[in-house]
């Protein structure tokens, strides 16, 4: 049965009437028209129901609810709501048909367009490829364009089950328009492919970051990408030798072309994590985007060859959507950021040293704007795609690292020759079966941290919220650990009564295990500024738990110092190995760093909410009002994260109170503290903004680290300035309650660091 059969049923349907033998005003059935007015209330008769209109009380009722107080009725369920849908809805039933609408477009696939017309529609797949990529499905971009679902229907299997005019022509015989346009959408959909099938390889969220639901269409999977690359490179040829053109035209539609190639090559070689090709195929295919983007005023749009009836057709149980418009210049700069953040995700795979990786993962994933999901998931497969680290390392190679960094400097515990001793009874088998544990155990945990740093920045401090309990648990399991290997290491304890009056051992494996847990708790905290989760009159509160936390990071330090670093800060004796003392100095230089950047975070979060305690005394911050809670739920609320960690101990409600609203202190007084943190803080910053990439672990990332470090430096600066000239604006105002100052709390993104909310004063006349 050929198509226009099928389109005479489907109209022969829609005019169907049950009554053939009334006349033509009669015959006016529901689905031929359509009354604006609404149908007239039932009349019922029945003595047991009495109808009333309750219009009125009702909306007195509704009126008394307070603003976003919920009224539900425990009976009304899911196949109730389900049962409420209208059918014949627009909004609801795609099957529904406007008086005299057929289902099908009725579109002249054997229309030869003009070289104009191609550009427009072109541009406009481009456009809808970029919506896709930003999160938006199939069904209301790509999908919605009649040239690219007359190539997928029915899959084709050879190029030849493509042509657009299916009524027996030869493909030699196509119009050259028409094969610009084939080859194009054969090369977007062939590009398609690859990366649905990259994104749904890893770790995303469905419906949050990106769409891969194809609606049980084939996305040319039996047709090999080489052959459509041939197919664009011959199309481009075609062009060249045509004298149809003018030399305007030819060189926008071969742009356009070459733009296909490319980025269908990129995304093919993009899994690849040996090619040295890498950067060079996205490098290729930013510099084809000006030229596009000069020409798009030489398109002429043809909006008839898109349609939202074809979600129709679809394997989709979701309502009707409207197609998603996406503008060319927000398209083009869209590309522009994928093309930029693949040539930079590339350089993960140049290794340094583990926290150096961690450092790049980090600040790349913190860019403005956010890279992309399908470079997101590249960074993951490059990262522990088939569980090899960056494709030629195990993650046993990275977690020795990171313990020989910062616990286990050129320890007998790391030694590989462990490992090949078979004998029970040596210390050296019993010490190579524990830590093969902790690394089993800790491999898992480690991956996960690494895999949430590649997720979207609310999903990040949504999964750190839970991980931190994962890593609570990891120190408690290598705390055991610890106890058991000190059998075989004979580890002499230090014995220190001003700490404790018990020998103090070393615990190196869970002292790392406790090091990253504080780190995620921090950064957790750290998150909610940048996500805006806190109001202004929480900062203070929040600000002081940071270096609550950055206290105890910065102890711990000093703690794991003292038994990994000789003299508490020199490097190995003498007589080591060359390759000990590499081990001793790069611990040493993790020291120096960690302890600095530690002590610049406590110093700015100190400032800021002594800063916040004083504007709340002073009234200046606005405070929302909270009908639903008190300041207990939200204590509970915004310490969810941390209650079931046992160390460090959290703070309870009362004492928190007490040690930032520090009621014994003046105004003054808290500002003088202040002002010596954020001093102190800007100092920290200063130096570390002279490190070298060595020293400051952020090897293959340094000029992203730097400019973050310098931001910080800015909101130690300003916060400076802040308390400077709130200060003068307090000893000028005197006895009077009222200040000559207006505070601005800047939003995230606008401030000098997202991490970092600086309020600004300004004097008021």
């Amino acid at each position: 049965m050929n198509s226009d059969n099928i389109t005479d049923i489907s109209n022969g349907l829609a005019n169907f009437s049950l009554n053939d033998n009334h006349d033509d005003a009669s015959q006016q059935s529901q689905f031929r028209s359509f009354d604006p007015e609404p149908p007239p209330a039932p009349i019922l008769h029945s003595q047991g129901v009495i109808a009333m209109d309750i219009t009125k009380q009702f909306i007195n009722a509704a009126q008394e609810l307070e603003l976003g107080q919920l009224v539900k009725d425990p009976y009304f369920t899911l196949f109730e709501a389900v049962g409420a849908l209208e059918i014949m809805d627009r909004k609801m039933d795609s099957g529904y048909l406007e008086p005299g609408e057929t289902m099908d477009d009725n579109y002249d696939f054997t229309l030869v367009l003009l070289p104009e017309e191609i550009i427009g529609i072109i541009d406009q797949l481009l456009c809808h490829e970029m919506a896709w990529h930003q999160g938006y499905p199939l069904s209301q971009t790509i999908f919605t364009s009649l040239y690219i679902d007359r190539i997928m229907m029915p899959a084709p299997v050879t190029l030849d089950q493509t042509l657009f005019d299916r009524s027996g022509n030869a493909p030699d015989e196509e119009p050259i328009t028409m094969q610009i346009l084939r080859a194009y959408c054969l090369g977007l959909i062939k590009t398609c492919f690859f990366v649905n099938d990259k994104v749904k390889a890893e770790h995303y969220y469905e419906e949050e970051d990106f769409v891969t639901h194809t609606y049980n269409r084939s996305l040319l999977d039996s047709i090999d990408h080489a052959e459509i690359v041939e197919l664009l490179d011959k199309t481009v040829k075609v062009i060249f030798a045509t004298d149809d053109f003018s030399q305007d035209m030819k060189k926008t539609l071969i742009a356009r072309l070459e733009l296909r190639s490319r980025f269908l090559t990129a995304v093919e070689v993009a899994t690849s994590r040996t090619s040295p090709a890498l950067k060079l195929v996205w490098t290729s295919l930013g510099n084809c985007i000006p030229r596009i983007k000069m020409s798009v005023d030489l398109g002429k749009p043809v909006p008839s060859s898109f349609s939202v009836k074809l979600q129709r057709k679809l394997a989709s149980t979701a309502p009707p959507r409207p197609i998603v418009h996406v503008s060319q210049e927000s398209a083009f700069e869209h590309l522009e950021n994928l093309c930029r953040d693949a040539v930079t995700v590339v350089e993960v795979l140049k290794y340094y040293d583990s926290r150096s990786l961690l450092t790049f993962v980090t600040l790349f994933q913190a860019r403005k704007p956010q890279p992309s999901v399908y470079v997101r998931t590249l960074l993951q497969h490059y990262l522990f795609g088939d569980m090899i680290m960056l494709g030629k390392m195990s993650i046993r190679q990275i977690l020795d690292e990171e313990l020989s960094t910062m616990t286990l400097p050129a320890s007998m515990l790391l030694d590989r020759i462990n490992d090949e001793v078979e004998v029970p009874s040596d210390p050296r088998f019993n010490i190579a079966t524990i830590m093969e544990t902790f690394r089993s155990r800790a491999a898992d945990t480690f991956i996960d941290y690494m895999r949430t740093i590649c997720q979207n920045r609310c999903r990040i401090r949504r999964t750190l919220c839970h991980a931190i309990t994962d890593w609570d648990n990891l120190q408690l399991d290598a705390e055991q650990l610890d106890v058991e290997l000190q059998a075989f290491t004979k580890e002499v304890p230090i014995f220190d009564e001003i700490i404790s009056t018990e020998p103090i051992y070393s615990f190196p494996l869970s002292s790392w295990a406790y090091y990253y847990k504080l780190g995620q708790m921090e950064w957790t905290v750290q998150m909610g500024f940048e996500l805006e989760v806190y109001q202004p009159d929480e900062l203070a509160d929040m600000y002081w738990y940071l270096q609550y936390l950055a206290r105890n990071r910065s102890q711990h330090l000093e703690r794991i110092r003292g038994f990994t670093v000789p003299n508490g800060g020199g490097i190995a004796a003498s007589d080591e190995s060359i390759h000990r003392h590499a081990e001793y100095g790069k611990a040493g230089l993790f020291f120096n760093f960690s302890s600095l950047e530690a002590a610049a975070t406590y110093g700015l979060a100190d400032a800021l909410s002594g800063l916040f305690t004083v504007l709340n005394r002073l009234s200046l911050l606005p405070k929302l009002p909270r009908p639903y809670g008190d300041a207990k739920m939200r204590y509970e609320v915004r310490m969810k994260p941390f209650l079931g960690i046992g160390l460090p101990e959290l703070v309870s409600l009362e004492n928190l109170k007490q040690l930032v609203e520090q009621p014994r202190q003046s105004i003054l007084d808290l500002l003088d503290l202040a002002a010596d943190s954020a001093a102190a803080a800007k100092k920290a910053f200063e130096i570390m903004s002279r490190l070298t990439p060595e020293e400051a672990f952020c090897q293959g990332s340094h000029a992203s680290w730097l400019k973050n470090v310098k931001d910080c430096l800015k909101a130690a600066i300003f916060t400076g300035i802040t308390i400077s000239t709130v200060r003068k604006a307090v000893i000028a105002a005197g006895n009077r309650v009222e200040l000559k100052i207006k505070i601005e709390i800047p939003e995230s993104g606008k401030g000098y660091h997202d991490w970092w909310v600086v309020p600004k004063a300004s004097s008021l006349a």
